[in-house]
């Protein structure tokens, strides 16, 4: 209310403004007008200096106009004195306003007093009902924490219950896992197609052990050479898939599929396996990118080896080589912080 008092005070002084502007136009238009009336008084007779009659006299403006900027002139006026009335009634106001927030601003600022004394006086009992609702949330809080666990080790506890009065599956009852021996010959006929394309040592006859869930190569299953053999696995299931018109991801990760052809002196793998030594005498290596390649349609191969691949590999696959912490190039497959 103060706030407002103080535009009213100074709307009331810029609206005294504005009224002496309405009334300096005034003078300002009477003036004007008055000047045209005395003006057109004597245009119809003789010039009082030379005699000349009123035919004979030639002036820039003619009567006409003069009356035309007089009747201006008027209805000029007579619209600045109606915003004159409206400007006084708005004064009016104002001042009526004013009068009634200077009896209301005393009675206010003893009632705003007495508020502000109550305030202080309540305001430590506020505080300790604070600390008070404080603590009784907080227990609360925990009460109903106990009243969740409590009612989820019940239905727990039901849940025990009825799984114990359920009665086990007969062996009838129980549902046939694995593959077929169709499937699994047919898998295996494309493992073995994988191996010769690869010049694998031996026969390269598979069979599926169902004893075991794996594979048997000429009879053995898979023991020194598990690395390339799980590589032959893992091509010949992305084949098979393709062959039957099952899904597939599209592409096969192979870490390190190679593995024979380390060096068992520098390796931690340590020394080579007769299986091993046998196919480190073979090709195998160089058949492994080409039948890769000669698949690409069928998936993306990423490879991952430690060994050189073989010299013309970069016509067939993108080559990435990663040199470790010594610098030269790409680190490794992830970046080093």
């Amino acid at each position: 209310m103060e706030r407002r008092a103080g535009e009213i005070d100074m709307n009331i002084a810029r609206f005294s403004q504005l009224h002496q502007v309405y009334q300096s136009d005034i003078e300002r238009l009477e003036a004007l007008e008055e000047a045209g009336f005395l003006l057109s008084l004597g245009g119809d007779r003789e010039c009082p200096l030379c005699g000349a009659s009123p035919e004979a006299q030639h002036h820039e403006h003619g009567l006409s106009d003069i009356n035309r900027v007089r009747a201006a002139a008027s209805v000029e006026i007579a619209k600045i004195r109606q915003q004159q009335i409206d400007l006084t009634q708005t004064v009016q106001q104002l001042y009526a306003e004013r009068v009634s927030l200077s009896e209301e601003l005393p009675n206010l600022a003893d009632n705003l007093k007495e508020t502000e004394d109550a305030i202080v006086r309540l305001s430590p009992g506020a505080g300790d009902a604070r600390r008070q609702v404080a603590e009784i949330m907080t227990v609360r809080d925990r009460v109903k924490r106990g009243i969740s666990l409590t009612n989820q080790l019940a239905a727990y506890r039901d849940r025990v219950e009825s799984l114990d009065a359920v009665r086990p599956t007969s062996t009838a009852g129980r549902p046939k896992l694995g593959v077929t021996s169709t499937v699994a010959h047919d898998f295996s006929q494309i493992v073995s197609k994988v191996l010769k394309a690869w010049h694998f040592p031996g026969d390269c006859h598979v069979s599926f052990d169902d004893a075991t869930y794996d594979l048997k190569i000429d009879g053995k299953l898979r023991r020194g050479v598990r690395a390339i053999t799980h590589a032959a696995f893992k091509v010949a299931l992305l084949l098979f898939c393709r062959e039957k018109g099952l899904p597939h991801p599209g592409f096969l990760i192979l870490d390190t599929p190679l593995l024979t052809y380390r060096d068992p002196i520098t390796s931690r793998y340590g020394e080579l396996d007769p299986d091993e030594e046998d196919i480190l005498q073979t090709s195998l290596k160089d058949h492994f990118f080409r039948h890769l390649s000669a698949n690409a349609q069928w998936g993306q191969f990423i490879i991952l080896e430690n060994i050189d691949p073989p010299a013309d590999i970069a016509r067939s696959a993108n080559v990435e080589v990663f040199y470790g912490r010594r610098g030269g190039g790409r680190a490794g497959l992830f970046p080093i912080v």
